[in-house]
């Protein structure tokens, strides 16, 4: 009777550890999977943002388009995700305001009067130009999860 209480649950312990497994790599598809989708849409929008011809003393050539950033969350369950593409800065440093005299030449706090225009430019919009990429980037994506998936199992 021992003997068969102990392999129940020898064999409860091995399901627990495989399921946690399976969780695990799905959550790292899920991840591989978005960000490889958001780096192709990514890659679409940046050759369509408006650059400067050459730099001046306040603005660095191609500000813009080198912070245009992505970002992944996966749920907590694993189950899902979403990824962002927008304009940011790196290592968590913060735009300035339209109102703020920066000297920061790489910031691309001007970034939304590009993409949607002021009273004095027309819109010049970058970012929608990403949804061309949409269809291509969820098919890759769903590669990708299918792959990784595979792998696990």
């Amino acid at each position: 009777m021992n003997s068969i209480d102990a392999q129940l649950k020898q064999l409860n312990a091995n399901i627990r550890k495989k399921e946690r497994e399976i969780k695990s790599a799905t959550k790292k598809g899920i991840r591989k999977a978005l960000n490889a989708a958001a780096k192709e849409v990514q890659d679409t929008i940046k050759p369509n943002v408006l650059t400067l011809k050459k730099s001046t003393d306040f603005r660095q050539k191609g500000t813009v388009r080198d912070n245009i950033r992505h970002r992944t969350k996966v749920a907590k369950d694993g189950l899902s995700g979403s990824s962002v593409i927008r304009v940011r800065r790196t290592k968590g440093k913060r735009m300035a305001r339209v109102s703020d005299n920066t000297k920061d030449r790489r910031d691309p706090f001007y970034w939304f009067m590009v993409e949607r225009g002021t009273k004095k430019m027309k819109a010049r919009p970058f970012l929608a130009k990403g949804e061309q990429a949409m269809p291509k980037a969820r098919r890759m994506a769903a590669e990708i999860l299918e792959t990784e998936l595979k792998k696990a199992v």
